[in-house]
């Protein structure tokens, strides 16, 4: 039997990958995902087990080699959307990646900023990266698309002040700026722990050098 739910992650890392494994523990199998959906099957237990990794800095062709490099590795993979996008057209610009992963396209890299791997629980530790300087760059970068989120939300709000930009009532604006206000805290508060966890790895590199 499948089963539907409807859920976004403002902590699409973390978050989502507790909720994964949560899951999983109950019995839950990730079939499918969509932009806000997730299909599973029933199965047995905690037989297995999810990580969440951000390749929303990468270049499409990057990413796609990535991708098949963890499916040799015997992992389970499936593309999930963020949704932290400038577009124009079928051209988006990801600000918070590097060189030629800044832009994305669809078909192509937009919309799959993530990847979802499964494996098979075995009772080994689900680390994609155990050196403290990858998981420094890591985190560094989802922070930096979390900033960018966070610059988005209250660019909007200053936009709101300015005369002639809207036409709604000064009551329905002032709901507006309490709305995008709301979603701008929701991912201040990610990129909080992120800072914080970058500091603890910068911490841990000193002590291995």
């Amino acid at each position: 039997m499948s089963k539907t739910v409807c859920r976004y992650f403002f902590d699409f890392l973390d978050g989502q990958e507790k909720w994964l494994n949560n899951m999983a523990e109950h019995g839950y199998r990730l079939k499918k995902c969509g932009r806000m959906t997730y299909i599973f099957d029933e199965c047995r237990p905690s037989e297995y087990e999810y990580t969440v990794e951000f390749v929303g800095d990468k270049s499409y062709s990057k990413a796609q080699d990535y991708c098949r490099y963890l499916e040799g590795m015997g992992f389970r993979t499936f593309t999930k959307n963020i949704n932290l996008n400038f577009s124009y057209g079928k051209v988006r610009w990801r600000p918070y990646a590097k060189g030629m992963g800044q832009i994305a396209t669809s078909p192509g890299g937009f919309n799959k900023e993530l990847l979802i791997l499964e494996k098979k629980r075995d009772g080994a530790p689900f680390e994609l990266h155990t050196d403290v300087r990858d998981k420094l760059d890591t985190c560094k970068t989802v922070r930096r698309a979390y900033g960018w989120a966070v610059l988005l939300m209250f660019g909007l709000i200053a936009m709101t002040f300015i005369s002639g930009v809207s036409s709604m009532s000064v009551p329905m604006t002032w709901v507006i700026r309490a709305v995008i206000l709301i979603f701008g805290v929701l991912f201040v508060i990610p990129m909080a722990k992120y800072s914080s966890l970058i500091n603890q790895l910068k911490e841990e590199s000193k002590i291995f050098e």
